[in-house]
């Protein structure tokens, strides 16, 4: 008897034990009520069941960091630019961390996870689901190809995992239905207005007549992408178009293009251009014939060290939209030039705009952590779908833009781009690039007109 009473009481303990460590299992690590407990306790499991009878790593709520995926092109074409957005990651993370981290989730810290598509659509696929099953709450990065964009943004929305991409321009991401992807900056459309608007500016500054506007894009698929919404966005302006031609990747001998554009009086010539010997070819086609133009990109190789290098001073001039560029800080105020000051003095230069996009990332990201106050999916995807961050709010310290709400759809019929979002403008001047669009931005306007 006395031995079964000593095992009813073992029994009773190890239940009671197992009772404790389920009611402690819900704990956010810090501050939380115990109606959050109780909701985190069912709301992690191990694995989580989705549509398809799969499965995908729940977040893990007892763990002292926040995973966030970071996918680029580290080894592809965009691997200059993939570098420089890490930059930007680390850099804004480490601000955010240093600021306490997620307050709402009892102080976690962001820890960043990286991962290489090399602009292979498998490769980026394979690693996202890496990612995710490591535990990645959200996904960011991606720049230099909207074929692997499309083909993770599916298993996003499967997995119930937000992407909040850096620097993704391709139209065809932002579709009508998309509801997991968020893009806090630009997009095709977005430079398509930006080069409108400065050479209206240019125009209203200087009296000159806007006329004779020339396009000329790769014929892939930012290219065409890039000349749709340039076609679209000029035509609606009123502005006439003189020129347009696509070329095909690799070529090397832009006289029979530049020839046309002489013969139709271009002034305003807007490249697309990705590789490096093609915009080194056209650039010097250019001078060589005499073709005095104003040359308005939208980033691309003619933006990059290496494309000015190449030419040298004959560069100078140039006008190109970006993404960010830390002309407007001076407006921003003595907090943004401070904390861009951090920047310089930990890497001996300005930020450019991939790792001002990165900021601009982890700031929404930051934001939607702490306004939903989980680390779930579906909780930040509707908190993203329900951002609207005013000017003055302190995830906007190191943002130009007016606001951070994401439009379904936005003003130009796109789904998940922030609807204040827009491409400014910058010109090569003694061969740094200064913000010179918009106008209201500057304290004062650098730019040069016209280019000799």
């Amino acid at each position: 008897m006395k031995r079964n009473r000593k095992r009813l009481w073992a029994w009773l303990l190890v239940v009671i034990m197992m009772l404790s460590t389920v009611g402690c299992s819900g704990s956010s690590g810090g501050g939380g009520d115990t109606t959050t407990a109780a909701k985190d306790t069912t709301a992690a499991p191990a694995a989580t069941e989705i549509a398809g009878n799969e499965t995908t790593a729940a977040a893990d709520t007892e763990s002292d960091t926040i995973k966030i995926g970071v996918i680029l092109s580290f080894t592809g074409s965009a691997a200059y630019e993939s570098e420089m957005l890490r930059q930007g990651y680390d850099f804004a993370v480490k601000y955010w961390n240093d600021q306490g981290g997620i307050e709402a989730l009892g102080g976690k810290k962001i820890e960043l996870l990286y991962a290489d598509h090399a602009d292979d659509v498998e490769t980026g696929v394979t690693e996202l689901e890496r990612l995710l099953d490591e535990g990645c709450v959200m996904i960011s990065g991606d720049y230099s190809s909207g074929s692997v964009t499309l083909a993770m943004k599916p298993i996003c929305e499967r997995r119930k995992i937000p992407f909040v991409v850096s620097q993704q321009s391709a139209l065809e991401v932002y579709a009508e239905g998309n509801e997991w992807v968020f893009n806090p900056t630009n997009d095709a459309s977005t430079n398509a207005q930006g080069l409108v608007g400065v050479i209206q500016m240019i125009a209203e500054m200087y009296g000159d007549e806007v006329h004779g506007v020339g396009f000329i894009a790769e014929n892939s698929e930012w290219g065409q992408s890039q000349m749709a919404s340039f076609r679209k966005y000029f035509e609606e302006a009123g502005i006439q178009i003189a020129y347009q031609e696509f070329y095909e990747l690799g070529t090397t001998d832009f006289t029979t293009q530049v020839t046309k554009m002489k013969a139709a009086d271009v002034n305003y010539l807007i490249p697309v251009v990705s590789g490096l010997e093609e915009g080194v070819s056209l650039y010097r086609t250019v001078k060589e014939y005499e073709l005095e133009v104003g040359f308005f990109c939208c980033g691309g190789v003619i933006v990059t060290d290496e494309f000015k290098e190449a030419v040298g001073e004959d560069a100078n001039g140039i006008f190109s939209t970006d993404t960010w560029n830390p002309g407007f800080l001076e407006k921003k105020g003595e907090e943004a030039l401070a904390i861009h000051q951090l920047y310089v003095d930990e890497h001996g230069y300005n930020m450019n705009e991939n790792a001002g996009c990165a900021w601009n990332s982890v700031a929404v990201m930051v934001a939607a952590l702490e306004a939903a106050g989980s680390m779930e999916g579906t909780d930040l995807q509707k908190t993203l779908m329900e951002m609207d961050l005013k000017p003055d709010s302190p995830y906007m310290i190191m943002t130009q833009f007016d606001g951070m709400k994401f439009g379904f759809p936005d003003n130009n019929g796109n789904y998940g781009h922030n609807i204040y979002g827009l491409s400014t403008v910058s010109q090569l001047i003694d061969g740094s690039w200064k913000m010179v669009w918009p106008n209201e931005m500057l304290v004062n306007n650098p730019i040069i007109w016209p280019v000799e």
